[in-house]
């Protein structure tokens, strides 16, 4: 049953990309509520919905991450599918290379969130 949520949760997330506007609605991002500081993820789904649209330029504009988040929804809706398919539940890798990989790219994330917080570029 594990398997059919992961696929829901995904296609629900990948749904929601290409049909919601990009930059319309109200700023979901707790940090920026709470403490009136943006997160190191805000403007994340406004890029992730203008890539899926077609909107490149606007979603590197709302966040340089987001085409990159966006090819690891879709590959996580592919292995999604493929444990529906096999019958078998998903499971992250767990690996020296992809766990470096992982630190790699949050370091990546908070020095890119630390420059437009420096530069008031953050949307």
């Amino acid at each position: 049953m594990k398997r059919w949520g992961f696929l829901g949760t995904m296609t629900a997330l990948l749904a929601a990309a290409f049909v919601v506007p990009p930059g319309e609605g109200p700023a979901l991002c707790l940090s920026r509520r709470v403490f009136r500081f943006p997160c190191p993820g805000c403007g994340m789904m406004r890029s992730v919905s203008a890539f899926a649209q077609g909107r490149f330029g606007d979603s590197i504009r709302y966040h340089l991450f987001g085409p990159l988040v966006f090819a690891s929804m879709a590959a996580l809706w592919v292995a999604a599918l493929a444990g529906v398919i096999r019958r078998r539940d998903y499971r992250a890798p767990d690996s020296p290379a992809f766990n470096g990989t992982l630190g790699v790219t949050l370091v990546l994330l908070l020095g890119y969130w630390a420059a437009r917080a420096a530069t008031g570029t953050i949307p």
